[in-house]
Order: C-alpha cells, then sequence, then structure tokens
C-alpha cells in the first residue's frame, strides 16, 4: 500500500456515528468493530431493551435444547405471547395499515413454523448458506402483520421493524434495523437512512455484508461468543444480529 493511501486510511480510523459508535472503514470497504466502545454500549445500552429480549432468548434457548423448536404446537401459543407482549412495548405495529396485526402474527408465526426450523440452524457467519425459499417466506409472513388486512405486499417492500423485530427475538441472527440503528450503520451497507421499507434483496445484501465484516474480525466474534455464555449459558447459539443492533442502537 503507498503512503498516500496509507495516510487516507489513518484519516477514516476514528470516524464517529451519531451516537459515538466508532467505525473503521478501511478503503477495501472493510468494517472494523470497536471492541471498547461496543463494552460501553452494552454498559449503557437500555436496560428495559436488554431485559425483554435475554428473558425471551433464555426461555428459546430452554425449549430448543429439551424440544424440537419454539414455533412447533406445543409452544406456539406461548412463543406468540411472550412475541406479542415485546412487540407492542417496541411499538413495532405503531403506524401501520393492520387493525388487527394481533391475529395477523398468531397465523404468520404457525405458517412460518416448518421455514423457521431450517433457518434457525444457521448463524449470521453462515448467512450466505441459509436456503432462500424458507427465509423468504418468513420475510413475507411477518412483513404482512404491518399491512392492510394482513395482505402481502405486491411490490415486496415492508416495514423492516416489522419483519427483523421479531425476527431477532425469534432468531437472533438479524439487527432490528429501527430508525437510530439505521442511521449509525456505515454508508458502505446502502441502507438509506430515511427509507423505512425494503425489499428482501435489500435486506439480504446488508445481512451478507454483516457476515463478511464479522468474519474479518475474530477478535469480536470471540468477544460476542464470550458474552454469550455469561449472559445465556451457551456460546453454541450466539444471538450476533442482537449484538450487532446493540453496536450500532
Amino acid at each position: 500500500m503507498s503512503r498516500v493511501l496509507k495516510f487516507v486510511r489513518k484519516l477514516l480510523v476514528g470516524l464517529k456515528g451519531d451516537t459515538g459508535v466508532v467505525i473503521i472503514i478501511d478503503l477495501l470497504g472493510e468494517v472494523k468493530f470497536d471492541l471498547e466502545k461496543f463494552k460501553q454500549k452494552l454498559l449503557y445500552f437500555p436496560s428495559k431493551y436488554m431485559r425483554d429480549f435475554d428473558g425471551f432468548w433464555k426461555r428459546k434457548l430452554k425449549i430448543e435444547h429439551e424440544h424440537e423448536h419454539v414455533l412447533i404446537d406445543l409452544f406456539r401459543e406461548e412463543t406468540y405471547n411472550r412475541l406479542h407482549r415485546i412487540l407492542n412495548k417496541w411499538q413495532t405495529y405503531r403506524g401501520g395499515d393492520n387493525m388487527n396485526p394481533r391475529e395477523t402474527l398468531r397465523e404468520s408465526l404457525e405458517r412460518i413454523s416448518d421455514a423457521y426450523d431450517k433457518v434457525r440452524k444457521y448463524s449470521l457467519l453462515e448467512f450466505d448458506k441459509i436456503p432462500v425459499e424458507p427465509l423468504e417466506l418468513i420475510w413475507h409472513e411477518l412483513g404482512r402483520v404491518k399491512e392492510l388486512n394482513g395482505n402481502r405486499n405486491k411490490y415486496g417492500f415492508y416495514y423492516v421493524i416489522a419483519v427483523c423485530k421479531p425476527l431477532m427475538l425469534l432468531w437472533g441472527q438479524t439487527l432490528a434495523f429501527d430508525s437510530n440503528v439505521r442511521k449509525n450503520m456505515p454508508l458502505k451497507y446502502g441502507v438509506s437512512k430515511s427509507t423505512n421499507r425494503w425489499k428482501f434483496e435489500d435486506w439480504r445484501k446488508v445481512m451478507k455484508g454483516f457476515q463478511k465484516d464479522l468474519l474479518r474480525n475474530p477478535e469480536f466474534i470471540d468477544f460476542l461468543k464470550e458474552q454469550s455464555m455469561e449472559r445465556y449459558g451457551t456460546d453454541y447459539i450466539v444471538p450476533y444480529g442482537r449484538f450487532l443492533d446493540i453496536y450500532y442502537y
């Protein structure tokens, strides 16, 4: 690398998002996660949101350790009740066109049961290996919960939080992508800070970008595994998306 390129690269170090998350982007487009800043984010992340996820995630891990998964008939109603309670607190369906998102969500969870079982076995580090069909079914079924009469959007656009908030709770590998997170994400991901409706392929592209950047940061992955073990008692299933959501919040 030439001296000029090295100098320009140094100028990029310390570029800050609106909430002080340090983002280091090299000239190849690589994102390097700042471990010390993330530790601070964990300390000061709103406790009520932390408790909501942690309680749901611990119960999910227990069920899926002892049984098949949280959306089988035996546990679907419990999962639905827990999920709806949190999503309501997080104002997930505020401003939507569906007059009865609660019932649409219940129906959609039943429809995605088999697809969820196929997807849940993959982490964000393996995102490019996930079969597209079950993932796209989940996208449509969760996305339609905020649409008029619970219908699919004919253009394939959904409120990204309508899909990703419940999916983050169920799967742990996607970020919730609320306005704070979108605002603080690096420009390289191509995410508009104002657009709150995404297509399935938009989301997949962003998620693949996160996969690549995580794999380039093994020390950060190790820290997330340590956090998972400390908080949830396992590093076999690590909620990478949830941790990244905190990082960019």
